[in-house]
């Protein structure tokens, strides 16, 4: 099964593996040009990563799909940036590709990123007793310093210095800082970004 418009490599000529390009590394800086460019551009310059580290090794998405147990159309989507996949399954992927999740992620800024400096930003608090929820894939936390307590209906998370916890932002959650005298610095990560 394959998706709406998606090319199928078998019935295509292709034969499943193809050679890696020898200008592949010029093509791979092209493509990360020309992506970059795109409001999505994140997601597509990771699916070019992957499908060129699939290249390398002469896979076929059917090869890479298998040992990561997701379907092929699922690989071509992600490889194409038209997905967004979960943490786990890019894991998965990356495994299987015999690669390390950082590679995806390496110089990834260029002229479009920008550096925030702390002193220009003042903290912000999202806490509360109220559990709430938001779009995205997974959010990450993790605790610089003091503690963070966080609430998915009746279970209860504490996390200490050093301590680092991923949910789903989807499932009602609130969080807090347990501690009345020592303040928490807790960096959230969010994937996708919602702002």
């Amino acid at each position: 099964m394959r998706a709406v418009g998606e090319r199928d490599e078998k019935a295509g000529g292709g034969g499943g593996r193809r050679p890696t390009p020898p200008n592949a590394t010029a093509a791979g800086a092209a493509a990360a040009a020309a992506v970059a460019r795109d409001d999505r551009w994140p997601v597509r310059l990771v699916g070019q990563r992957l499908r060129d580290a699939r290249r390398r090794r002469s896979l076929t998405l059917e090869d890479v799909a298998s040992a990561a147990g997701v379907t092929r159309s699922f690989v071509s989507a992600v490889e194409r940036g038209e997905t967004s996949p979960s943490i786990g399954s890019l894991y998965r992927l990356c495994e299987a590709l015999g690669i390390g999740m950082s590679s995806l992620f390496e110089d990834m800024g260029g002229a479009e990123s920008s550096v925030v400096r702390r002193a220009d930003v003042e903290g912000v608090y999202f806490g509360g007793e109220e559990p709430w929820s938001h779009p995205g894939d997974v959010v990450m936390a993790t605790v610089r310093s003091g503690s963070l307590e966080l609430r998915f209906g009746e279970r209860i998370a504490e996390l200490g210095e050093g301590d680092t916890i991923a949910y789903s932002p989807a499932e009602p959650h609130s969080w807090r800082n347990p501690d009345e005298e020592r303040e928490a610095v807790v960096l959230f990560f969010e994937i996708p970004a919602e702002y």
